[in-house]
């Protein structure tokens, strides 16, 4: 469980918002490369595929969040809920669990399994961009598709934004694994297996709750306990179905937009982080407080030189430091 909670923790600090994911771009490259796993990307995609069986479960997740960079983002695990603070600002911050969490999850159970593909996205938060660019011929033996990009941690989303994800075989095969969970099926928005089923995905697919709330805001949290459980549902499932086909095509009711006239705009190729994703650091703007700065004490409002205090993590004037330390 320690394992785990580290590995999640490592995820949710990396920042990474739409148009500015070369952050979680790097860092989920640099992952699968240690382990060696095959992979290729098109159109700023990323999609592995591990094993030789051929019918293989696919999880999938997007690289972006709404929160734009910030100067600092610590994680606090407050009992058990892990919410993002800046240290620069003093204040709360949104941590990004929409989808870091999908991001975790997918990871683990890249590693976990032996015969599984796995697909990460850009851009889902501006209109599921990378999705409707996918490579749909990865997908062509997957046995199901799931994702992990849900607020709370009880919705099992077999309806997005009224298309149908998944077949009734699908769901009355599954219901008394995720009833076992605490999980039910509902209707959702829009996400990346919506569009991934409005390009012609042709299996039946869902998007799951996994533990962040509050998404898209400043105090947004995720709770540990509830993560873990998605997991350990989206593992079940897997172990249990994950060689077994279910068949499902959504039949389109209006005209389809062609999202294929979309373009990245060159931003990938202008990015420092296309040629250095190996070697350029994550974390980067990371907040380091100087030892010594002259400046107004937040104390006294004595303006001298002040000293950077650890147990306060404030700067504060040699006089209130000595007045606290009594």
């Amino acid at each position: 469980m320690k394992d785990r909670l580290d590995r999640l923790n490592e995820v949710l600090k990396v920042q990474s918002a739409s148009y500015e994911q070369w952050r979680m771009f790097a860092f989920i490259i640099r992952k699968i490369k240690e382990s060696n796993y095959d992979f290729y990307v098109d159109d700023g995609n990323i999609y592995i595929e591990k094993g030789d069986s051929f019918a293989k479960p696919c999880i999938v997740a997007h690289m972006d969040t709404v929160h734009p960079i910030a100067e600092d983002l610590s994680i606090l695990n407050v009992s058990g809920k892990l919410t993002g603070f800046n240290k620069v600002t003093m204040t709360q911050t949104g941590i990004g669990g929409d989808d870091k969490v999908g991001i975790f999850i997918a990871l683990e159970c890249l590693n976990l399994f032996d015969n599984i593909k796995v697909a990460f996205f850009r851009d889902e938060e501006v209109g599921c961009v990378g999705s409707y660019v996918a490579d749909m011929a990865f997908f062509d033996n997957c046995t199901f598709v799931l994702q992990c990009d849900r607020r709370g941690n009880r919705d099992f989303i077999t309806t997005a934004s009224g298309t149908e994800l998944s077949s009734k075989v699908f769901q009355k095969t599954i219901k008394k694994t995720i009833k076992k969970f605490g999980y039910s099926f509902t209707s959702g928005m829009m996400t990346d297996v919506m569009a991934l089923k409005e390009n012609g995905l042709r299996v039946s697919c869902a998007n799951i709750s996994c533990g962040y709330y509050n998404p898209h805001s400043d105090n947004e949290y995720v709770v540990v306990k509830d993560v873990m459980n998605c997991l350990d549902m989206v593992m079940d499932l897997i172990y249990s179905y994950g060689d077994e086909i279910f068949p499902h095509e959504y039949v389109r009711t209006y005209p389809k937009y062609n999202y294929n006239t979309i373009k990245w705009e060159s931003k990938w190729d202008k990015s420092p982080w296309k040629s250095e994703w190996d070697t350029k650091p994550l974390i980067e703007n990371t907040y380091t407080p100087k030892n010594k700065m002259v400046s107004e004490c937040p104390s006294c409002s004595m303006v001298t030189e002040l000293i950077y205090d650890t147990y306060f993590d404030s700067h504060l004037c040699s006089e209130c430091i000595s007045i606290f330390a009594r």
